[in-house]
This record gives C-alpha cells, sequence and structure tokens, in this order.
C-alpha cells in the first residue's frame, strides 16, 4: 500500500472531538478511493510524499511556520467544508508571494486521491534515479552538440555515478561472444519479414547484445547509453537489436552517448513502469498537430509486429521496423546540463505509411495541443515517448526535483 505522511491543522475553535471525526471520515475517505495508507506526523519526513491537510480555516500562519520546513512545491490538501479552501487559497498566495510553489488539492476523495498517486510515482520515480549507476560507453556521438549532462550536478544533486566505458572494453567482450543459435532462429521466426539483413549480420547483432549485457552487469549498470556509429565503423554492425532488447529487459538504454535523452529515457521507465522509445524528432506538422519521431532501435515489448530492416544511414547490420499500437502517449523530453528545462505533451499514436528516408521504427503522434514550442525552442533531437497519460506526473517530478 502506498504512504502519504500529513501533517494536520485544524482550528482550535472547532472542538477535538469534532476535528477528530471530520479528520477521521476525510483521511478513511482518500484511503479508500486510491489504496493509499495515511499516516500523521508532527514533523516532516525527507522522504516519501508528505503533504499539509488544512481542516478548518484559521490556521494560516500556523501552516506558514511550517512551510520553510517542507521541500518546494508545497502540497496542501483541502477538507471541502469548515472554510478549509478559502484558507489554503490563502496559504499558497503568500507562499507564492514569497518565492515559493505550492498546490491545493480539493474536491471528491477520489480527485484528492488522484492526485496524491501523482505525486506518489513523480516521488518513487526520483527516489528510484537517484544513486543509479549509469554507463556511458565511448564518448557522445560528434553531432550531440546540445545534449551533454554535468557529471558534478549528478553526482552533487542526484547522487548519481557515471560510469565511463572505453569503446574497446566492448567489443572486447562481443569478440568473445558465440550467439546462441536457437535466440536467433526464435527471434527471425517471431518477425514479420527479414528484409536486408544477412544471417552474419544477425549473428553479430545478438553478439553486440550479449557483449553490452555481459558490460552491464559487470559494471552493475541500471542504465546505459553507447556510442553506436562506432561499432558501424569497426564492426559492420549496429547497436539497435541490442538496444531494443535490454530497453525491453527494463534496463533503459540509448544511443549516441545522448545523456540528456538517456535520463529522459529512464524516467519515462520508472514513470510508466513500461519499456519508452528514444526517437529522432523527424517531421513535425504544427498546422495538424502531428510529431514523427523515428529510429532504427524500437523496444520490442512496445511493438505489436516488427520487420528486420537494416540500419537506415548506414544499410549494415540490424535495425528494427516496429508497428506501436494506436494509444494514448505523452511525448517528453529533459534538456540542460543540469536537466532543468522540460518539453511535455500528451497525444495518441496514429497510423501513418512507413518512409524511406527515415530511420525504421516510425511513430507518428497527433499532439493535443499547439506544437510550436518544437521549432521555437528546442532542448534538442532525440525525445521520449512513453503509452499512457503521464504529462502531470512528469511535470510535477520536474517542479519538485529538477527545476532551478
Amino acid at each position: 500500500m502506498n504512504k502519504i505522511r500529513v501533517i494536520t491543522f485544524g482550528s482550535s475553535l472547532h472542538g477535538q472531538k469534532e476535528k477528530l471525526q471530520v479528520k477521521e471520515r476525510f483521511f478513511s475517505e482518500i484511503e479508500s478511493a486510491g489504496d493509499l495508507s495515511i499516516e500523521e506526523v508532527r514533523v516532516p519526513s525527507v522522504e516519501g510524499v508528505v503533504a499539509v491537510v488544512v481542516l478548518t480555516g484559521g490556521v494560516e500562519r500556523e501552516v506558514l511556520k511550517l512551510v520553510s520546513q517542507l521541500p518546494s512545491p508545497v502540497l496542501l490538501i483541502a477538507h471541502s467544508g469548515h472554510n478549509a479552501l478559502p484558507a489554503s487559497l490563502e496559504i499558497l498566495a503568500r507562499i507564492r508571494e514569497d518565492g515559493g510553489e505550492g498546490r491545493v488539492l480539493f474536491g471528491s476523495p477520489q480527485a484528492i486521491a488522484a492526485g496524491l498517486c501523482r505525486e506518489l510515482r513523480a516521488t518513487s520515480a526520483w527516489e528510484a534515479l537517484r544513486f543509479a549507476r549509469v554507463g556511458l560507453i565511448g564518448d557522445p556521438s560528434d553531432w550531440l552538440v546540445a545534449s551533454s549532462v554535468d557529471p558534478a550536478f549528478l553526482k552533487g544533486r542526484m547522487g548519481i555515478d557515471l560510469v565511463r566505458i572505453e569503446i574497446d572494453e566492448l567489443l572486447s567482450k562481443i569478440s568473445s561472444i558465440s550467439p546462441s543459435r536457437k535466440e536467433i532462429s526464435q527471434f527471425v521466426k517471431q518477425a514479420q519479414e527479414v528484409r536486408e539483413p544477412s544471417k552474419d549480420e544477425l549473428r553479430g547483432a545478438f553478439a553486440i547484445y550479449a557483449g553490452l549485457r555481459a558490460l552491464v552487469e559487470e559494471h552493475r549498470l541500471t542504465a546505459c547509453s553507447i556510442r553506436c556509429f562506432d561499432l558501424i565503423t569497426r564492426l559492420r554492425n549496429t547497436a539497435c537489436y541490442a538496444l531494443s532488447r535490454l530497453n525491453s529487459e527494463h534496463i533503459p538504454a540509448g544511443c549516441e552517448g545522448d545523456l540528456q535523452a538517456l535520463f529522459s529515457l529512464y524516467l519515462g521507465h520508472l514513470i510508466s513502469e513500461a519499456s519508452a522509445f528514444m526517437g529522432n524528432v523527424s517531421s513535425i506538422d504544427s498546422t495538424n498537430r502531428r510529431v514523427t519521431l523515428a529510429h532504427c532501435a524500437c523496444p520490442l515489448s512496445l511493438a505489436s509486429s516488427y520487420i528486420l530492416r537494416s540500419h537506415f544511414e548506414s544499410g549494415l547490420g540490424v535495425g528494427i521496423a516496429a508497428d506501436i499500437p494506436e494509444e494514448p502517449c505523452t511525448l517528453f523530453r529533459l534538456g540542460g546540463a543540469r536537466l532543468n528545462h522540460l518539453f511535455v505533451c500528451e497525444g495518441r499514436i496514429q497510423s501513418a505509411p512507413a518512409r524511406e528516408d527515415l530511420c525504421r521504427t516510425q511513430v507518428t503522434v497527433l499532439i493535443s495541443e499547439p506544437i510550436d514550442q518544437l521549432m521555437r525552442t528546442p532542448l534538442g533531437n532525440h525525445h521520449i515517448l512513453i503509452l499512457g497519460h503521464h504529462r502531470e506526473v512528469i511535470e510535477g517530478l520536474f517542479e519538485r526535483f529538477l527545476r532551478a
């Protein structure tokens, strides 16, 4: 059960017995609506979700004395009666006057529980991300001129170890591996079609996966990104299958050494509790609010079917041309060297004809709002797609933990 810690305030003008009855009923309804456990505390906790419950009016100054001990944005839960909402609005107005941020949860028990569950998901994702070991295999690709992350920020703010691994270490692992013929055969049988890849390229793609997986286990990595184009020049093969499979195995794995995209991919995985797709923003139709992402690696767990193709730019190796079902989705990216910028929107995946001038997996998304921001103030190339509506959770995590 998900635990929420709360600090409760009620006016002394209301009798203790009355306040206790109101509080117990209020908490019980919220717990039942969201499968939550509410624990009252006297002092704020440094972990988990902590909220201030405003049961009545007349407690504004008492709450403000506590606010300095709480992380921003402050989460206020207002009871539906006893002037609790007017008091909460006054409190939040003062918090904002003083340069802070916050939000009020108000309404039915179901609405309040839903808001608390979003807070829990954001906090859980952040806590899972902190103190991770993230591998950067090779240097970022030369063309990524706006996608680096400050290692000091990762270590100091997030407690993340950025483990740098030479590409030669991966190549050494790959050279010692004999791929399983049974696994290759099963993979090929599950494909709708095999177009360009040869048997040798398929064996090579599986060896790259096994080598990369061995590196992940040896260095105890929770996520990684690879300078994948070096494999094209040195092995005449690609990491597309390896990255597709690692993501399906819940190891966030990104292309081209793009760390901003990797941390977006990682958070997308944690928030959605499913694989995420990292793609180039290959087409933007602002008039019709359509965005197309394309890449040659796609988690097979997202695909309803797939065709085995070559890698688009090189014509070598094994690329994945996957179909992702037409479902609601969220498109987002963290940007900046301190991950303190965010683009996020929601939409729905639409079917579209495959193009031969783009990477093999192509996902067109109909966005539910104007998307001019993508052209005016882009954060970079690669963006992340996750299935389902997760905008509020992503924004909540960003506001609480990453906004400068």
